[in-house]
């Protein structure tokens, strides 16, 4: 018996290959004192196991017995469930080596416990705080209990390391610095940590003196040169601590003032100079000083452009410039723009004058003066230089030639500054002061010159200027008159112009554009008289004379000359053809002037007068139509004729089939049959005008109209045009519609069902018009129509079911036909269980009970197919299925498939649930692992 444990034993505990085991601690290092739980990773149950420490055994189990092992410590924990390992209160002697070792399966983990003590104690100070920058060392100490410990040490945020003025020492217990500056001031602090804790000490502040440095003196307003009257303020800082005291010297004097700033109020030039700053500390025992100059200037209060003598065309000129204030420059400018000097203008050695040389008109224009110092500038007022010259350039203005009774305006003009005085002369005697002289009414012996003189009482100097006038009678009524003749075409004709006054010239215009001589056309008498020779039809237009001398001109009204001729030309227009029945018009016309007269004539007999003639027709009113043209003036005539030709008009336009009927493939023809003298004949299409082509043709002067072979594609609208020379008519549509088929005779229906069962087959063919149907079952006749529906299915509905499509007009049939199988039906389909109570661990059958012819069977389990396995098999002709072992897992809803040739067949549902007959089994299970457990309890015991 102990051989066969030992061999059961080395079997649970020595099987090969390990699984990966991890532990995982809730704290580590810990502080003393803590709880400790280690835990293992997510795992497999652990059979057999060991938890040690160091090479002590703390807990051994076996399954869910658990044996505390020598190395156990008062209050450690073992939880069976998790393989979780529980340390309360841990000291120093808990830290070392904790390994888990499974030995079913085969895993071993380890780990080390750091156990420490926390930092405590923690004491910081320094040697001293009040220091004086650059002069001074200062040393700071840190102490504080706990294992293991680090130093160190922090000013404000940043960390302290070693290196220049700067020393850690004793482990980063001690911190010194030499020499220390203002920036040294902290706070510093202590900082002590191990693994498990983290202390920091009170923060220690240095009190640092330094300075006065960086001394600055600031003037506000800031400028370079200060206008008298400013208020100044200056202000002197430094760096300095504690703070500094300041006090004042102007020119290196003492003023008697202290504290950092220093106001200078009603400044004036006698205050310029170095004002200095000086600063103490009384601490360091350090001063430093610094000086600012200040410069202060008065300002300009007027400046003033003022002339030296009058401004005189071609003579020198000054213009000087006044300042009041001191000066550092002056400008001269001119329209805003600054002048530099050139020869016809110079400077003075200090700019305060500017000499015109010699002046010019174009030295006009505003002149100003600007002055400044550092502190200001002003610019003074324009002085307008206007420069006096004259009188240039005397012009004497008005009419040359004036109308007797009228009065004529002279006006006398010069370039000078001031203005003028002006006088005018006539025969050497004044008659006028001023610039414009108005004549009093005139006469022929007011002709002569007239003289203007102009004079300037500042320069002195006088100009004269001329106008000479001649007096004239004004032309009046101008006339353009033919006397007694007539302008006949192709002969010899004049106008004549009259008019009163001094006439100096007579201008002759056709339609408002001068008229020239040429062959045909010459003026005479001074050209009053307008010659043609001869006339012709260009002469034609509105004719005016314009008389005129050196004072007005006048225009005849307008004379309107029309060349008398014709007839010409003569033309007759209308229908060479006419309708019998209807009203014919002829219009006749010539080239005439005045306009012809006009007589009609048929046959040499006249029928009517005027350029329209219209009437009516009958069957005699064929013949020569003349028109005569005559013009009573000039005497002639002329003729025109036409020939007018009678014919019927078209009517009652037809088009007819006769007696035929379009049958596809045959012969047809359409006849058009009109009224009246037809003299030709169209056919058309769908509106589009048709021509022969294949199959289609025309006879009879194109009366009828021919299909060979007619054929769907020839359906459409057909109509007939019938015409003559005086009208044409359309007939009415002819709808042709193609008769055909019947063709692609169908059946559609099912080809096999059950008896008792009803069938429906429908048969369609293509025809015009629509076929009639038959049906035949094996050559007998069942019924009529494109639907058959068969009574109950019986096994000798079988066979050919035939249906026949008749065309009553084209007399043509068409057959199809569909063979039907009639089969027994599958009448139930049941599952059938071997026994009432399916009890686990027997055998099982279910049988498959079919009523009716069927083609297979197949199996379901709950809605899918089930298949063969180790415990499922199925009969040959799978109509019975077996459990060989019925199991739980077998538990489902089983049903039948039944198939026939037309469809399957399922089964109503059986319910399969394997039920155990009693629980003998697990009683008896739990006695033989409570055995087995007794006889391996005492063997663990002793190997543990």
């Amino acid at each position: 018996m102990g051989h066969k444990l030992l061999t059961l034993f080395f079997t649970l505990i020595c099987s090969s290959g390990l699984y990966a085991v991890f532990l995982v601690p809730s704290q580590n290092p810990v502080a003393v004192g803590s709880n400790v739980t280690i835990s293992v990773n997510d795992t497999q149950p652990i059979i057999i196991g060991l938890w040690l420490f160091e090479s002590s055994t703390l807990f051994a189990w076996y399954v869910e017995d658990v044996f505390t092992g020598s190395g156990h410590q008062n209050g450690t924990e073992f939880d069976i469930s998790t393989y979780q390992l529980t340390l309360p209160s841990v000291t120093l002697k808990n830290s070392g080596l904790y390994a888990l070792d499974a030995l079913r399966p085969k895993a071993r983990a380890v780990i080390t416990l750091d156990v420490q003590e926390p930092v405590s104690n923690l004491t910081a100070f320094v040697n001293m705080t009040n220091l004086v920058e650059i002069n001074d060392t200062v040393t700071f100490t840190c102490s504080a209990s706990g294992t293991p410990l680090w130093f160190s040490w922090q000013n404000g945020s940043s960390t302290v390391t070693a290196g220049g003025r700067v020393q850690l020492r004793n482990g980063g217990r001690d911190f010194i610095i030499s020499g220390v500056t203002r920036y040294d001031e902290g706070p510093f602090k202590c900082l002590v940590a191990n693994n498990i804790s983290r202390r920091e000490s009170h923060q220690m502040h240095l009190n640092i003196s330094y300075g006065p440095s960086n001394l600055r003196v600031t003037a506000s307003p800031e400028k370079s040169v200060y206008i008298s009257g400013s208020v100044i303020s200056l202000s002197c800082s430094a760096d300095s601590k504690p703070t500094a005291t300041f006090y004042w010297m102007y020119n290196g004097n003492p003023l008697n003032v202290y504290g950092p700033s220093y106001y200078l109020r009603d400044t004036t030039q006698n205050r310029t100079g170095e004002y200095t700053c000086v600063a103490q500390n009384a601490v360091t025992f350090r001063h430093v000083a610094v000086t600012k100059n200040i410069d202060i200037l008065d300002p300009i209060s007027a400046v003033a452009v003022n002339p030296a003598g009058s401004p005189v065309e071609g003579m020198a000129f000054n213009l000087n410039c006044n300042v009041v204030g001191p000066v550092n420059s002056i400008h001269w400018m001119k329209n805003g723009t600054y002048l530099d000097a050139d020869n016809m203008i110079t400077f003075s050695n200090d700019n305060s004058t500017l000499r015109f040389n010699r002046l010019t008109l174009s030295d006009d224009g505003p002149y100003q003066c600007a002055a400044s110092n550092a502190v200001s500038n002003m610019t003074s007022l324009a002085y307008n230089l206007m420069v006096n010259y004259g009188p240039n350039n005397t012009a004497a203005s008005g009419s040359k030639v004036a109308a007797v009774g009228s009065s004529a305006t002279f006006s006398c003009s010069s370039d000078s500054r001031p203005q003028s005085q002006y006088s005018w002369y006539f025969s050497g005697l004044k008659v006028k002061n001023g610039s414009v002289y108005v004549t009093t009414p005139l006469s022929k012996n007011d002709s002569g010159q007239y003289t203007c003189m102009a004079f300037n009482s500042i320069t002195g100097r006088s100009s004269n200027a001329s106008v000479t006038l001649t007096v004239y009678a004004p032309v009046i009524d101008v006339v353009v008159n033919m006397d007694n003749q007539q302008p006949i075409f192709n002969q010899s004709f004049t106008l004549t112009c009259t008019a009163s006054g001094d006439v100096q010239h007579i201008q002759w215009m056709k339609n408002g554009v001068n008229l020239n001589h040429d062959n045909r056309i010459s003026f005479t008498n001074n050209d009053s008289v307008l010659n043609f020779n001869p006339l012709t039809l260009s002469d034609n237009g509105q004719y005016q004379c314009d008389a005129s001398n050196a004072i007005n001109n006048m225009t005849s009204l307008a004379f309107d000359l029309k060349v008398i001729y014709g007839p010409w030309n003569t033309t007759i227009s209308g229908p060479t053809v006419g309708a019998i029945g209807h009203n014919v018009t002829f219009h006749c016309s010539a080239n005439s002037h005045p306009p012809s007269q006009y007589s009609w004539f048929l046959n040499s007999s006249k029928v009517g007068e005027g350029p329209v003639f219209t009437r009516a027709l009958s069957p005699d009113s064929g013949g020569h139509y003349t028109c005569m043209a005559s013009n009573n003036i000039t005497g002639r005539s002329s003729s025109a004729s036409l020939e007018l030709t009678l014919r019927y008009p078209v009517s009652h336009v037809i088009v007819n089939a006769g007696n035929q009927q379009p049958v596809y493939n045959q012969l047809f023809t359409l006849t058009c049959t009109a009224n009246g003298d037809v003299e030709h004949i169209q056919w058309m299409k769908n509106g589009m005008f048709l021509h022969p082509h294949n199959g289609i043709t025309f006879s009879n002067n194109n009366s009828i109209l021919i299909f060979q072979n007619i054929n769907l594609s020839d359906e459409g609208y057909y109509q007939c045009v019938a015409s003559n020379a005086v009208s044409n008519m359309t007939s009415l549509a002819y709808d042709l519609m193609v008769n055909y088929g019947p063709w692609n005779t169908t059946v559609e229906g099912p080809i096999m069902a059950e008896m008792g069962s009803n069938v429906t087959f429908n048969c369609t063919a293509i025809s015009r018009p629509h076929s009639q149907y038959s049906w035949f079952h094996n050559s007998s006749k069942v019924g009529d129509g494109p639907v058959h529906v068969t009574a109950a299915l019986s096994l000798n509905s079988s066979g050919h079911y035939t249906c026949m499509a008749f065309n009553n007009i084209t007399g043509r049939s068409s057959n199809a036909s569909l063979v039907l199988t009639v089969i027994e039906p599958i009448a139930t389909v049941d599952v059938i269980p071997d026994r009432t109570i399916p009890l686990a661990s027997q055998i099982f059958h279910l049988t498959c009970n079919v009523k009716g012819p069927y083609n297979t069977l197949h199996w379901l389990r709950n809605n899918q197919n089930l298949l063969p396995s180790d415990r499922v098999t199925f009969s040959a002709d799978n109509a019975v299925v077996t459990f060989k072992t019925l199991q739980t897992a077998d538990d489902g809803r089983y049903q039948c498939v039944a198939s026939n040739a037309l469809k399957q067949h399922v089964s109503h549902p059986y319910d399969l649930a394997v039920i155990y007959p009693n629980a003998a089994v697990s009683v008896q299970a739990c006695v033989m692992l409570t055995a087995l457990l007794a006889l391996l309890l005492p063997v663990l015991e002793e190997w543990l």
